[in-house]
């Protein structure tokens, strides 16, 4: 008889006394977790958990817990569906709830169940039917925070880290998010327009002594319309203390891929009329009281929402101070912004109160910052500037702003100086291109209220410019946010004119109705005296306050 041969391939039905013992097994398995929940009397007493909730986060909290409704639920993990969470709000920074949320998910740790205490894993704040959670930050007029009383009175409360992974003596503190929240910012009873929206949140305790959090949301202002205002994102950590003012912190934060005219609507309410894109980072370290800000902007592709210029800008800006979050103040601000020469430009002040900055002192240092790199900007402002026209020289000055009153004039002064001069192209004055052409000019600034309105004035001071051999101009003006005035007087020819007239386009303007014409005196000097004026967004209009008379007819005139 032939032997028949198992292979490995050959399957057996499974005896049926192996498929009896594993069905007493679920068996057995599921009558331990009927047990547990039998013997466990916390989890279906669930009106007495909503009240030891309320009362533990209100002692953790320092401020009362208010719940609706309190669900149990098994599955997918045991936890509990906590419904119209509100955290009251301390008398002295309003009633508005800190903290509110429609849906709260809390996960528990089945293992504290043995030990008869109820440890969560996670709390989740949820956004249900459009109805979002809210954590409202306040300021009062006494210059305190509502979260600092919360920080304060959580860094009492013994927990142990989020990750550690058996219990010990006191409880883990569990991890917290909130998704698609809603964070408001009041100045005591006055809620500010400005808020982060879609906002997710996390905090975790990596260790007994330090909180980790993370935050992401988009910034919107309500008083606005703004959209695609960039996202603004939160990581670091704050360390326990036993006061506010010491807890210690280490953050990274950031401002990402927000447009210049929405960023301008998000911040002052109003579009600035500047297209680009805004990135800013900054890390503040130390102590609440006293933190080492660190910032760096950059602005891509800058320029005035009027028109496209031929160049686009890239601006970058470097920027230190130490901060002080309990009275929103900078002390010892300083901001560099490299331009194309060695030295940068220096914004600085000593104190800066960020709820009033229009009433801090500051100063601005400008150090040898070429010409070309200034022309630059003025092309961000008038399509009338050559785009070939890169004059070689520097601009020096200081421009300041004392503290006081709010609108606060600046004034200062600045002095540029160009080389080589104005070339007049005039074979009568070959020695015109190699003379240097200096402008020592002074600008002062005041500030003036027609009709209460705050209007910016710029005036120039007469300033002396040799544009060649034989020849000497002085230059004033004036601008204010009507418009502007220039005015020209002295001795120059046709052809210089003409000349200075490229490097400053507002001059330019109806310069052929009153300078001499033809070819056959453009290069000969005249007594010039000329004023040039533009409403801005109006026509810019040019005219002759005396005659233009040769200067070799006018000796003449004089010897008869």
């Amino acid at each position: 008889m032939a032997e028949i041969q198992s292979t490995p391939d050959m399957e057996y039905d499974e005896p049926p006394r192996s498929r009896t013992r594993r069905r007493l097994v679920f068996f057995a398995a599921a009558v331990l977790v009927l047990l547990a929940l039998v013997f466990t009397p916390p989890l279906l007493n669930v009106n007495r958990l909503r009240r030891r909730f309320a009362t533990s986060m209100s002692q953790s909290l320092g401020r009362p817990v208010h719940l609706d409704k309190v669900t149990l639920h098994l599955l997918p993990i045991p936890g509990f569906t906590l419904e119209n969470l509100v955290v009251s709000e301390d008398p002295a920074f309003g009633y508005e709830p800190v903290i509110r949320a429609q849906q709260v998910e809390a996960t528990l740790r089945v293992s504290s169940l043995w030990r008869r205490q109820v440890e969560f894993s996670t709390i989740r704040f949820m956004e249900v039917d459009g109805n979002h959670p809210s954590l409202n930050i306040v300021r009062n007029a006494q210059g305190r925070w509502n979260l600092q009383e919360i920080l304060v009175q959580a860094a009492h409360v013994n927990t142990a880290p989020t990750g550690q992974r058996r219990a010990g003596a006191d409880p883990r503190f569990p991890y917290i998010e909130a998704t698609g929240a809603r964070i408001n910012l009041k100045l005591g009873e006055e809620k500010m327009p400005f808020s982060l929206t879609d906002a997710d949140f996390a905090l975790w305790l990596p260790s007994p002594q330090q909180w980790h959090v993370r935050l992401q949301g988009i910034p919107a202002r309500t008083d606005t319309n703004a959209s695609d205002t960039g996202v603004i994102r939160l990581e670091g950590t704050l360390d326990r203390a036993a006061k506010f003012v010491d807890v210690p912190l280490n953050l990274t934060a950031s401002w990402a891929h927000a447009q210049m005219g929405e960023a301008s609507i998000l911040v002052t309410g109003e579009d600035a009329g500047w297209r680009g894109t805004v990135d800013m980072g900054a890390t503040l370290t130390g102590r609440l009281g006293s933190a080492s800000l660190t910032t760096d902007i950059h602005l891509t592709d800058l320029r005035r929402a009027d028109f496209v210029p031929v160049k686009l800008l890239d601006v970058s800006a470097h920027c230190t101070a130490t901060a002080d979050a309990m009275i929103v103040t900078l002390v010892q601000a300083a901001c560099t912004m490299p331009t194309s020469g060695s030295q940068p430009i220096v914004v600085s002040s000593s104190s800066l109160d960020l709820q009033r900055p229009d009433q801090s002192a500051a100063g601005i240092e400008i150090n040898a910052v070429p010409l070309a790199w200034a022309l630059d900007w003025t092309r961000l402002f008038s399509q009338r500037v050559p785009a070939d026209l890169q004059p070689e020289g520097k601009i020096d000055g200081h421009i300041q702003r004392a503290a006081g009153r709010a609108a606060s004039p600046w004034t200062g002064d600045l002095r540029a100086t160009l080389l080589p001069s104005v070339s007049t192209e005039s074979s009568a004055h070959p020695a015109a291109s190699s003379v240097p052409t200096i402008f020592n000019g002074r600008m002062t600034t005041a500030t003036v209220y027609p009709r209460g309105t705050a209007a910016l004035s710029l005036q120039l001071q007469p300033t002396v410019l040799r544009l060649g051999t034989g020849s000497q101009v002085t230059l004033a003006g004036e601008a204010d946010t009507s418009g502007y005035m220039l005015h020209l007087y002295g001795n120059a020819s046709a052809m210089q004119v003409k000349a200075l007239a490229k490097i400053l386009p507002p001059l330019g303007d109806g310069l052929d109705t009153i300078l001499p014409p033809g070819k056959a005196v453009a290069d000969v000097m005249h007594d010039v005296s000329l004023s040039c004026s533009r409403p801005w967004g109006g026509t810019p209009r040019c005219g002759s306050s005396a005659a233009d008379v040769p200067s070799k007819k006018l000796r003449a005139r004089k010897r008869r």
